[in-house]
């Protein structure tokens, strides 16, 4: 058994799922992989988010350190979202489900364009 943050786990691998509990960390995460990006950068790549659903879920992945937010310090100031060793790890993970994704649509006769 492992204690993280207050929460008991039985099995480890229970742990990836409830940092990133919907899809929308799941897209951030994604897309922070390819390069850094500012707030509204990312708003632009995921136009079904809210700007308040955004920040909100980019403040839970920076707390659980996935994310890192810099603040540059110029005017106007500048706020930049990248991932953290533990995001890219986790993202890695990501890219492996994405080839079984593909891998079963394909086996169960999927049209993939």
């Amino acid at each position: 058994m492992v204690e993280l943050n207050g929460k008991k786990y039985e099995c480890t691998s229970k742990i990836p799922i409830d940092l990133v509990d919907d899809k929308w960390k799941f897209l951030i995460l994604w897309n922070l992989a390819i390069t850094p990006l500012r707030i509204s950068e990312l708003a632009e790549k995921i136009p079904d988010i809210s700007q308040r659903t955004l920040s909100r879920k980019l403040k839970a992945l920076e707390e659980v350190s996935l994310v890192r937010r810099e603040v540059f310090a110029e005017v106007p100031p500048k706020v930049e979202y990248s991932l953290t060793i533990h995001g890219q790890r986790l993202v890695e993970i990501f890219a492996t489900m994405t080839k079984w994704g593909e891998q079963y649509a394909k086996d169960m006769g999927a049209t993939i364009s």
